[in-house]
């Protein structure tokens, strides 16, 4: 029976819709109060879970291609945690007439989306529920209801074909070969080198499109998280990016190592401090805040991938806590946006200023996430940037030099650099946002609605916690890393 339970993370979500949709005759109150049951439901059902799993009580369950893992129930975890936030804040929409409770119903299915593209190893299931995954979002999006978040839809949609057409070229030749799509019944001994190879990279930019890999994710990402909904924004820079990079490892994994290896480490890590670098380079210019945000997201999920390409137990441990970080202070960061935008109308960086003095809370949350995200210590973001490069170490990179007790490789100057930059481009920002004379027309403002304001406090609370008290975390972290770490070829 427990084998059933792979199907927990997919099926209860999108039941939950349905079940929301049945309730639409009831009244408001009914309704929100079953939402924010039922996702807690769903966080406290894969949490236990997930202990159950790391203490050894359990094995993981499958049910046909769907693999509930340690890697799949961690983001299963995060998806049910973060939506339940989200799906709070979100109750501020419903006073605008087109945020009905559709959106409500799509977001469950979005959800359900996001875990099961996390929690397989069949690469043409993992590629369906990605582009379930998707258009659900995509739906999402045009909940913002102006012109450019129409045309962010399109060209997320378009570049989605991309994606398609990298994964199922791979999945031919995966198939042509083995006779299998499952990489947990695959026979690696009938691929040839040279398809190793080349099955690692399409797997690579074809589920790294979509989260946020560079050249095309930054096409489709930073139009797509700034024309959306704040909370769509969030979900999408938060987990939807996270759990294509999950499923992206999972796939990839397997060929890494196996032929040409230090050729794919290079690679790998070489895109990935693209990303890192030029993303912070992009968000340095921006006025706009969520298109900011939506740049940084682009340089943070560059540390994720260098992680992941020197793929060593302190680098994709390092990976895991920067998913999980930057889950907490980047998701805060595009709810404040939101919140920004429903009570000062604008989100032009210079349009703002002096808001500190009348929104104290909202200013300070901005803050700490802000000083999170550039890796500052005792907060959250500093300790999974150095395990990536304490990683970089273990992966054999040079030391260029020591100083105060730190190893510098070239990555990790390359991530301080970045940091560095990330820190300039947010404290301009809180700056010309919140610092200064408040202008008149801003004088009546006050911090937003609990409903608002209480999943910014607790994400930012928690990047302070996770900053201080590191080993609350880190050992279910390092067994879940020890678990992809295993998957390598």
């Amino acid at each position: 029976m427990l084998d059933y339970y792979a199907l927990v993370p997919v099926l209860l979500p999108v039941l939950g819709g349905i079940i929301l949709y049945l309730l639409l005759g009831y009244s408001e109150k009914i309704q929100q109060s079953f939402i924010v049951c039922f996702m807690s439901l769903l966080f406290v059902m894969n949490l236990l879970y997930l202990i159950a799993l790391q203490r050894g009580m359990i094995h993981p369950a499958a049910a046909g291609p769907l693999v509930l893992d340690a890697p799949g129930i961690f983001i299963s975890c995060l998806v049910t945690f973060f939506g339940t936030l989200i799906l709070v804040y979100s109750f501020i929409y419903r006073k605008n007439s087109h945020f009905d409770s559709t959106f409500f119903i799509i977001y469950f299915v979005l959800a359900g989306m996001m875990c099961g593209m996390a929690c397989t190893y069949n690469v043409l299931v993992m590629l369906v529920l990605l582009e379930a995954a998707t258009v659900t979002s995509a739906v999402l999006i045009l909940f913002g209801r102006t012109k450019r978040a129409i045309r962010a839809t399109y060209i997320y949609l378009a570049i989605s074909i991309v994606e398609v057409i990298l994964v199922i070229y791979g999945a031919f030749i995966l198939y042509s070969s083995t006779g299998t799509l499952d990489l947990r019944f695959m026979d690696i001994s009938l691929l040839s080198s040279g398809d190793i190879t080349l099955l690692a990279l399409l797997f690579l930019f074809g589920f790294g499109t979509k989260a946020g890999l560079l050249p095309l994710g930054s096409i489709w990402l930073p139009p797509a998280h700034a024309d959306a909904p704040a909370a769509i924004s969030a979900t999408m820079s938060g987990i939807l990016i996270k759990a294509s990079v999950v499923a992206m490892v999972k796939v990839m994994y397997p060929f890494f190592l196996i032929s040409n290896g230090e050729m794919l480490m290079f690679i790998v890590t070489f895109v990935g401090t693209l990303n890192m670098v030029l993303g912070g380079i992009m968000a340095l210019f921006a006025c706009h805040i969520k298109r900011l945000l939506a740049w940084s997201s682009i340089s943070q999920i560059g540390y994720i991938i260098v992680g992941f390409g020197l793929a060593t137990p302190v680098a994709i441990y390092g990976s895991l806590f920067h998913i999980l970080n930057h889950m907490l202070f980047k998701g805060s960061l595009f709810l404040i946006s939101g919140i920004l935008l429903y009570h000062v109308h604008s989100l032009q960086i210079k349009k703002m200023g002096g808001l500190g003095r009348v929104m104290p809370l909202t200013a300070l949350s901005f803050l700490i996430a802000s000083l999170a995200m550039s890796g500052l210590p005792f907060l959250n973001g500093f300790i999974s940037k150095e395990l990536i490069y304490e990683g970089s170490v273990e992966a054999g990179f040079p030391v260029v030099f020591s100083l105060f007790g730190l190893e510098f490789t070239i990555i990790s100057i390359f991530g301080w650099i970045t940091s560095i930059v990330i820190l300039i481009t947010m404290m301009r920002a809180f700056y010309l946002m919140f610092l200064g004379t408040t202008r008149e027309s801003f004088r009546e403002l006050r911090d937003p609605q609990l409903c608002m304001l209480v999943p910014v406090l607790i994400m930012v609370g928690l990047c302070i916690i996770i900053g201080l008290f590191p080993d609350l975390v880190s050992g279910t972290l390092q067994y879940i890393a020890e678990t992809l770490y295993q998957m390598r070829g």
